[in-house]
């Protein structure tokens, strides 16, 4: 255990610094991207297109006018990209996550059940860093809320999503290097089948049940409640997504290991 872990320290050290190495602003872009994302998409959905949140659905920003609504339609889209982010980045990077170390199958022995791990590991940085953000512009702007000291207990059925995602995708991108082609476009496709920039009660009562079989739809609207709305989201659907996250984890891991004794082959 301690070697595996020690291991995925340094893989994972060398995934974060590798993605930096040579940039000016290095370990910023986690910060800063969210943030240009979040002005971009705030500009193109509020100020172009006309959209306005609920005030319903803002919480702390139920009632405000002008500038101030604005801000709130960009903290909501900030909510969910953090969210959308982690998994985009999870979907796209996992299916090349053992493929780009045919060494480490081939001649080395090396526990390769750790690379998708350390590619979900990579990703939870910039979950953390949306989330810590978010949390302290809300502090700032509304006060506090109690509420938003749960929020590590809801990660646990996230991370269980993107764990099971991770050894799914690197265990099937050996065989077909189709999937990190069209990863790209199934994130697109995602970014707007998730609620992201609309609340989910926009989404018709006829499809809502086909929504939320995207786990993200779930994590956005959690965010949502804990950090922007100061509320306590179902607990019925957080026991029903934890009992699911965690039996796709021990399914993902076991199909990671059965198929992981013909990469050598392959490779």
């Amino acid at each position: 255990m301690k070697t595996f872990i020690y291991l995925y320290w340094q893989w994972l050290r060398r995934e974060l610094v590798g993605r930096y190495r040579g940039s000016f602003l290095g370990i910023a872009w986690p910060v800063l991207q969210p943030v240009i994302q979040i002005l971009v998409f705030t500009l193109i959905f509020y100020k172009f297109m006309n959209m306005r949140w609920p005030s319903a659905a803002s919480g702390a920003g139920a009632g405000v006018e002008g500038s101030s609504e604005a801000v709130m339609y960009g903290l909501n889209i900030f909510a969910g990209m953090i969210v959308f982010n982690f998994f985009a980045e999870i979907l796209s990077r996992s299916p090349t996550a053992v493929l780009a170390h045919p060494n480490l199958v081939t001649k080395v022995r090396f526990p390769l059940l750790l690379l998708p791990v350390v590619t979900v590991g990579a990703a939870m940085v910039g979950l953390v860093i949306g989330s810590v953000l978010l949390s302290l512009v809300m502090l700032l702007m509304y006060g506090f809320s109690p509420y938003a000291l749960l929020l590590p207990v809801y990660f646990i059925p996230i991370l269980a999503y993107g764990l099971a995602s991770a050894w799914l995708l690197a265990g099937l991108g050996v065989y077909l290097r189709d999937i990190g082609q069209i990863m790209p476009s199934i994130i697109s496709m995602l970014m707007f089948l998730t609620p992201i920039f609309y609340p989910a009660s926009a989404i018709p009562e006829s499809i809502k049940l086909v929504f939320y079989f995207n786990p993200m739809a779930w994590g956005v609207e959690v965010f949502r409640s804990l950090l922007i709305a100061g509320a306590l989201p179902d607990h019925r659907l957080f026991l029903v997504n934890l009992a699911v996250s965690l039996v796709g984890v021990l399914a993902a891991r076991l199909f990671f290991n059965r198929i992981s004794k013909g990469f050598s082959d392959v490779l």
